[in-house]
């Protein structure tokens, strides 16, 4: 199966996590460039990765979310478009997949890199633990 949408667990997890994350964390990340400034570019350049790491050391995480973490970078360092998550066992789209397709699609995927633009949806916007979902 594949997904952009977080699973149910994964979706729980977050709505409690979200509750003591700033809003603030999101300001800090790059601004993504626009369509038309990016044509002919790698679209790996713009990948976003360990940024949360920098900005709050202080932070523990989970094996689980160091999984994922890894999982993803991994992919995105490889050019992959998705890896498989390795709590769900869902195949999930990279950054770098997000990035080649140009534009948010809608879906609220879990890297989306535009900030989830285009999800109608406001229960679906969330605002991830980026460690988690980068």
């Amino acid at each position: 199966m594949v997904t952009c949408h977080v699973t149910r667990q994964s979706r729980k997890y977050v709505e409690g996590k979200r509750k003591t994350e700033s809003s603030k964390r999101l300001k800090g990340r790059a601004r993504v460039q626009s369509n038309a400034d990016r044509r002919g570019a790698d679209p790996s350049e713009g990948l976003t990765t360990c940024s949360i790491v920098h900005e709050h050391p202080a932070r523990k995480f989970t094996e689980e979310e160091m999984d994922i973490h890894r999982a993803h970078r991994e992919a995105c360092e490889t050019k992959k478009q998705m890896y498989m998550d390795p709590s769900s066992g869902y195949k999930v789209f990279t950054e770098y997949a997000q990035l080649q397709r140009g534009k948010c699609c809608g879906s609220a995927c879990r890297h989306c890199p535009y900030g989830q633009v285009n999800v109608k949806d406001p229960a679906m916007k969330k605002q991830f633990n980026t460690l988690f979902y980068a």
